[in-house]
């Protein structure tokens, strides 16, 4: 023990060290047995390579965290507590993610962690894009197709990304997902649509892109048979009610009449009959 002591006192000698040796120096340091870690003990890749052995020793075998569970259990004071304070700033910058990533190379994102200006560099919306296809896809495991009726704000925040929200999208999750899956959507395909979405002259403009949307790529209607085929409960059905109360009173056929300002509303348009549902007798059989 006492050769393997020495050898940590001059640099990149780890690999003739062993992992328990590695320890048992953090533990003296800990408990007041030693006074300090020894010279260049964390410097270069060796020093590195025993920063690793003793933050997962900390993690999984000290303080039992699961390690799914390190991103919600690290914190800086968590090292502070556990004498590795000199540790944290001297390999990594006084980083907790540049710890842990790397005593797990590739385990975990940086936006898992907070990173401290993370959503303010110049690579923000690629990062931003990364984490909810990340977020969507790996951990939510939603198909892309079912994204509007699966993710909404709730979910950013249930995965700490309410911060790259705020920064990045002005605290719209749409914009969120424009940014990962563009062109892929429209706002009124989610629950939710952008605050104000159908206020004033750009909410026409919005609901007349909407009702087209529902018109000709949906329901496949032709132009002369809008005001025939295309109903309130169309509308309401394909996610457009708030669309009708917030622009237009209700009315589909203000809705219809401002997508397609060119044809002639009908003073009394016959509609479709709505399908109902017939519900078969029972017959009753004696026993």
């Amino acid at each position: 023990m006492v050769t393997e002591l020495k050898k940590l006192d001059t640099p990149d000698r780890t690999t003739e060290v062993s992992r328990d040796t590695v320890i048992q120096v953090y533990e003296d340091v800990f408990a007041g047995r030693r006074r300090r870690f020894p010279n260049n003990f964390f410097r270069g890749s060796d020093g590195r390579a025993r920063a690793g052995v003793i933050t997962r020793y900390l993690l999984e075998d000290k303080l039992n965290i699961k390690v799914d569970d390190i991103p919600r259990a690290i914190h800086k004071k968590l090292f502070y507590d556990n004498g590795l304070t000199w540790m944290l700033g001297s390999c990594f910058d006084w980083s907790p993610y540049k710890a842990i990533d790397n005593a797990y190379p590739g385990r975990f994102h940086k936006w898992q962690f907070n990173v401290k200006g993370m959503w303010q560099g110049p690579d923000r919306f690629r990062l931003a894009a990364e984490a909810t296809r990340w977020m969507i896809e790996d951990v939510e495991r939603v198909t892309v197709d079912d994204i509007p009726q699966r993710i909404s704000a709730t979910t950013f925040g249930k995965y700490n990304l309410r911060g790259m929200l705020s920064v990045c999208f002005r605290g719209s999750f749409f914009r969120a997902i424009e940014n990962a899956y563009p062109g892929r959507f429209h706002p009124w395909e989610f629950r939710n649509v952008p605050k104000n979405f159908w206020q004033g002259e750009q909410g026409l403009v919005n609901a007349r892109r909407a009702t087209r949307w529902l018109c000709e790529d949906i329901l496949e209607v032709p132009k002369d048979k809008v005001f025939q085929d295309v109903t309130y409960h169309l509308f309401r059905e394909h996610g457009l009610g708030g669309m009708l109360t917030g622009c237009f009173s209700g009315s589909s056929i203000q809705a219809l009449h401002n997508a397609y300002p060119d044809l002639i509303v009908p003073k009394h348009p016959k509609r479709k009959p709505r399908k109902r549902r017939t519900i078969e007798p029972v017959k009753l059989t004696e026993a």
